[in-house]
Parts: structure tokens; C-alpha cells; sequence
């Protein structure tokens, strides 16, 4: 988890540094919007992105964002295909257990 101030230079930048990541190629706009899933959380909507990359050794990136306040915060669990898969449910759940802070 990190957390930076404005936007960190939009939402499709950040997605597309991490699919280089694990080796995908950059998505434009409307690519974005697909690869988008939307939860709900009480501190406000989060933006969830799971990537697989290609190859016979498969890496998984799975991230959530939530804007709160004036900054971006990040939530990123990335390993390999298999393990990160059995962990997705835990990461899922973390996300939508966001809260705002008092």
C-alpha cells in the first residue's frame, strides 16, 4: 500500500506502469475501461485491475485505487499466477473494508 498526493499522473498512467510490470503491452482509454472493475467501499469507490502476463511462468498483478482526500492511495499484491489467484478473494475483501479515516 502507498498513498500519494493528487493523482499521480491519472489512473491509465499508473495502470499501464503496472502491466509493464509483468511484461503486458499498454492499454489505451477504452482498454482501461474494460480491465476496470468498480467496489464499493465506506471510504468511497475503488478501482480494481488484475493483469496476467503471457508465457509459460504466469505473474499476476492485482491493484486497487481509491482516491481520498487529496491523494491517490495504491494497493498492489503481485506474484505468481497461482498463489496470487488463492490470495485474490483476501485481497478483494481488504479493499472493500476501506474506511475514511476520523
Amino acid at each position: 500500500m502507498t498513498a500519494f498526493p493528487g493523482d499521480v499522473g491519472g489512473e491509465l498512467a499508473n495502470v499501464n506502469r503496472w502491466r509493464g510490470q509483468i511484461g503486458l503491452p499498454p492499454l489505451e482509454e477504452a482498454g482501461l475501461i474494460k480491465a476496470r472493475q468498480a467496489l464499493v467501499s465506506k471510504a468511497g469507490p475503488v478501482a480494481l485491475y488484475d493483469f496476467s502476463s503471457e508465457g509459460e511462468r504466469k505473474t499476476r498483478l492485482i491493484a486497487g485505487t481509491i482516491f481520498a482526500g487529496d491523494s491517490t492511495w495504491f494497493f498492489k499484491l503481485m506474484g505468481d499466477e497461482e498463489p496470487a489467484a488463492a490470495a485474490r478473494p483476501a485481497f478483494v475483501a481488504l479493499l472493500r473494508s476501506l474506511r475514511a479515516a476520523r
